[in-house]
């Protein structure tokens, strides 16, 4: 039986959340008229890309059922569509997109910039064990929304809702301004249309992102559950796609065993290793943009108990001069020549090497020592480690400390990084509490907000140690700790937590962005004495003011990101401007930069610009974007900016 999905759908009225750029608001329905809602039929809605929708959802309130999106050039964005069906099953499909048009006919963005996913749901046994129920999702057991299906069709059961993620990737010269179009599909026998809207911003995403990450692999379980003989060359040809996939979600270091490496002694007991398939390795994701070689851990606790106190050094296996004779080699043998080959490709600078897992105060000295082994064997080469102490000083040079303790211990490790070392963070199935995560039973927020943390605290990479790790028994350690995708046919699959790590990264690239604007201002214009890192934070800690008291509202996020692009723009103008408007009650508090001694004026409130190019300005504000009136000389302009509403 037809669904007669669009007349009931606009009938029902249902509550929409604005997709990806807008706040979350409530509107009027876009159907005049007054028919009575029949169960049997199916609804739809839209929502943002970080809304969690199970199976039992069902949206009622007052709202147009269409999405609005916003990207930077370059940039991909996505959103959901919902389909909730009625008293009989629902049969969704040919879901697609014609494009979008520029307002102004000034282009398009074609239908192949137009991807989509039906969302399936993982069942979930037990919550996360250290985390309050008012940080959960939803109690446990449940199926919680997260793999992205390779279906192309699905036939939805009675009364269930079916998410489906549905993207947009710009071009990367498509011109600013907005663009409009549909996502059409068909449920049953009725075809649907969902307006598009999709705002481009002014400047473009690069594709080498700044923060650093790595998310690790376990190639045992990648090459069984994809169905390929690992070392094969069918097994290269998949990593080179999920090297690809991995570029796409803004990953760009990349854990790299030095299993890979097969050393032989000659019969003058002369050792030679043999890179063939490392280098291969190391080339594979090279080629799709990665920035930094991490080879895996030289050593481990010794019985592999969390207390050990003593750490040992991992021997590289060897094959003698005769068949079957194996002598395995110390690091001290394998470690000079592991060095002397990456510099030889030219990759010494970008390599860097575990000594050995999470260190604690009981092991620290037998850590410390054997970091020493490492330093002595291969000077120039890069330790990394995740870490639970507060000083390593002269031991490691990337230091990366568990989330919690990066919080408890943030001013000894900023004091660390001014003499120069490179500081990261890093979460597994802990912390849990107020803090963020990527837990499955957390809202998608937390997982987002991770790379925001980035930005307040001043990190520059995050390490997590379960990109497919398939095979770890699932409630070992929290939900979704041990993987992020899923196995797919020519390629895992994507998720929604994996999509809200992605634009995560690119929200923490945003304010990178705004900030070299604001360099890029003060050096034209002249200003004194501009902390444009300073003057970022405002916007980032308007929603992430510390590491457990941060936004768990995405419509709050999304007017946060789009004030930071709207001053990204006004930034690259002949006369730049950067603000963060917030009201207060009945007021808004602007917060900006401008040419020092230029005159701002929003109603009846006037400043002037500082020397160093900060105003500050309250004025009474109601609705909408602020104007401000900015006199220069004899010049004086207009510009709008958004308001973050609290």
């Amino acid at each position: 039986m037809p669904s007669k999905i669009i007349a009931a759908a606009l009938a029902a009225s249902l509550l929409t959340l604005v997709a990806a750029s807008g706040q979350a608001r409530t509107e009027g329905s876009v159907n005049a008229q007054d028919k009575p809602y029949d169960p049997e039929n199916a609804l739809y809605w839209c929502t943002h890309a970080l809304d969690s929708v199970f199976k039992d959802a069902f949206v009622t309130g007052s709202s147009p059922s269409d999405l609005k999106l916003s990207a930077a050039r370059g940039q991909t964005v996505g959103a959901q569509i919902v389909v909730r069906a009625g008293t009989v099953p629902a049969r969704v499909s040919g879901i697609r997109s014609n494009g979008l048009r520029h307002e102004d006919r000034k282009g398009s963005i074609g239908p192949d910039a137009f991807e989509f996913a039906f969302i399936d749901h993982y069942p979930v046994a037990k919550n996360s064990t250290a985390t309050p129920v008012t940080e959960l999702l939803r109690k446990a057991p449940a199926e919680f929304p997260d793999p992205f299906s390779e279906a192309r069709e699905r036939v939805v059961p009675v009364e269930t809702a079916q998410p489906i993620w549905v993207q947009f990737t710009t071009p990367s010269r498509a011109a600013a301004g907005t663009y409009t179009g549909s996502i059409t599909l068909k449920v049953d026998d009725d075809a649907l249309e969902v307006p598009v809207t999709l705002t481009v911003y002014d400047f473009a995403l690069p594709r080498a992102t700044r923060l650093l990450v790595t998310v690790w692999t376990n190639n045992g379980s990648l090459a069984k559950h994809q169905n390929v003989t690992e070392g094969s060359e069918a097994w290269w040809q998949l990593l080179g796609r999920v090297a690809a996939m991995m570029r796409q979600h803004h990953q760009n270091v990349i854990l790299t065993p030095w299993s890979l490496i097969k050393a032989s002694r000659d019969a003058t007991g002369t050792v030679r290793l043999n890179f063939t398939s490392f280098d291969r390795w190391v080339r594979t994701f090279l080629a799709e943009g990665f920035q930094r070689i991490e080879i895996s851990h030289v050593g481990g606790r010794e019985t592999g108990q969390w207390e050990d106190k003593t750490f040992v050094a991992y021997d590289m296996p060897c094959e003698g001069p005769e068949p079957g004779q194996q002598k395995p080699i110390a690091i001290e043998e394998w470690l000079p020549l592991l060095q002397a080959h990456l510099t030889q490709q030219g990759w010494l600078d970008r390599s860097m090497l575990h000594v050995a897992d999470e260190p604690i105060d009981v092991n620290l000295a037998s850590w410390k020592e054997l970091s020493g082994r490492v330093r002595k064997a291969a000077p120039e080469l890069r330790r990394i480690d995740a870490v639970h102490v507060p000083d390593l000083s002269g031991a490691l040079e990337v230091w990366v400390p568990q989330l919690n303790y990066l919080q408890s211990w943030l001013a000894r490790f900023q004091e660390a990084q001014k003499r120069g070392v490179e500081l990261w963070y890093y979460t597994a199935w802990v912390p849990q509490g107020r803090f963020p995560n990527r837990l499955m039973d957390y809202a998608l927020i937390k997982t987002r907000m991770l790379h925001w943390l980035n930005y307040t605290s001043g990190t520059t990479g995050y390490l997590h140690w379960g990109w497919n790790f398939w095979d770890v028994p699932f409630d070992q350690f929290a939900p979704g700790d041990n993987f992020i995708v899923y196995p797919g046919t020519r390629t895992p699959r994507s998720s929604l937590r994996y999509e809200a790590m992605r634009e995560g990264i690119e929200d923490y690239e945003y304010l990178k962005l705004l900030e070299d604007a604001i360099g890029d201002a003060a050096r034209r214009l002249g200003a004194q004495g501009l902390d444009a890192k300073a003057f970022v934070r405002l916007f980032a800690e308007e929603l992430a003011p510390s590491f457990e008291d941060y936004s768990r509202d995405p419509s709050l996020l999304y007017a946060v990101r789009d004030s930071i692009a709207r001053s990204i723009e006004m930034l690259h103008r002949p006369v730049p401007i950067a603000a963060l408007a917030v009201a207060h009650g009945g007021d808004v508090v602007i917060k900006g930069l401008a040419p020092r001694g230029a005159i701002l004026t929003v109603r009846d409130s006037r400043v002037s610009a500082e020397d160093n190019g900060r105003f500050e300005i309250v004025a009474p504000h109601d609705k909408g974007p602020v104007t401000l009136t900015v006199e220069v000389g004899r010049s004086r302009i207009e510009v709008e900016a958004p308001v973050i509403w609290r």
